[in-house]
């Protein structure tokens, strides 16, 4: 009992030592700064402008601790700052949830609901222009505006690193759940020649409880009904509940389980090809019947897809 005793008195003096060290440090420290507060007070004078504290940091670094630690992939935003914007109507939500059970046949897609050319590129039209020379460009880019730069640049660059986990390498489907499901926020790239082709996609309802169109809960959960972050690579094509479908494996720890819980991209009444707020589905990738054959034929054969929202770490 006295040696220990003994050691817990050492090792109390010394803390108090170093910390009677630092302290005195920290004071001739402050003593050496000098700063013009003068200067300081006119420059703030002259501009009239109040300084607050911008906790853009901080909140990066919690979303980055939540996206670290959270349990089963789960990430929760803020509602999105953008105004709702303005829509021609709201589609139905689905009914009916996907199933998967490994080793279960399905049937398959038949070839001829697959095009051969999912984008074919129409001849330029030469139009007589006496004062302009160059013809008009083909392109197959959607309405809506282009891939977000953060989220293409993310896609290009896990495509890049981990090319002997991608076979097709011709196409790379990129979404942003970032924007209303009114929008345009599905997009398939041609990595050989840079086009985009735009449409729209359906989130899970367990992602936008509140079916105002925002999705802003993800989850890797089975049950849950949401849609799920991070990169995935195109599977299985077949013929399920909802039609033409294709199997999803997650690749990301946000979305392991997309294979388990038959998060899959699939063909869908409840979305079109308007400006309409659509459907909710169970987590699924659900296209309009109209996009699905381009959508089925250009990225199936282990094509990589990467679901994220832009201007943000997601």
């Amino acid at each position: 009992m006295k040696i220990i005793a003994t050691a817990l008195v050492l090792i109390l003096g010394s803390s108090v030592l170093l910390q009677a060290r630092s302290i005195e440090n920290m004071r001739v420290s402050a003593r050496d700064l000098s700063v013009d507060t003068g200067s300081l007070r006119k420059q703030a004078a002259a501009d009239r402008t109040e300084i607050k504290p911008v906790p853009v940091l901080v909140q990066l670094i919690v979303n980055f601790f939540k996206l670290l630690f959270a349990p089963n992939g789960d990430i929760e935003i803020a509602n999105p700052t953008t105004s709702l914007p303005q829509y021609d109507g709201i589609l139905d939500d689905d009914t009916e949830q996907e199933t998967y059970e490994e080793g279960q046949t399905y049937d398959p897609v038949d070839p001829a609901d697959i095009p051969e050319d999912p984008f074919p590129q129409q001849p330029p039209q030469v139009v007589y222009q006496p004062q302009r020379q160059e013809q008009p460009r083909a392109e197959i880019s959607g309405p809506g505006g282009g891939i977000p730069a953060d989220l293409k640049r993310k896609a290009m660059e896990y495509f890049n690193s981990n090319s002997g986990r991608i076979q097709n390498k011709r196409y790379i489907g990129v979404v942003d759940f970032s924007r209303h499901s009114s929008q345009d926020r599905f997009w398939i790239l041609d990595v050989e020649s840079g086009a985009e082709h735009a449409m729209h996609v359906a989130h899970g309802a367990g992602s936008d409880p509140d079916a105002d169109g925002f999705a802003t809960r993800f989850s890797n959960v089975p049950n849950s009904k949401a849609s799920s972050l991070g990169f995935y690579v195109t599977g299985e094509l077949y013929r399920g509940k909802h039609g033409r479908s294709m199997r999803l494996h997650g690749l990301s720890s946000t979305n392991s389980n997309a294979l388990a819980r038959a998060v899959v991209m699939h063909e869908s009444d409840y979305v079109r090809e308007a400006s309409v707020r659509q459907g909710r589905s169970f987590g699924c990738l659900a296209l309009a019947p109209t996009e699905i054959g381009k959508a089925l034929a250009s990225l199936r054969g282990g094509a990589l897809i990467y679901a994220g929202l832009s201007n943000s770490e997601f």
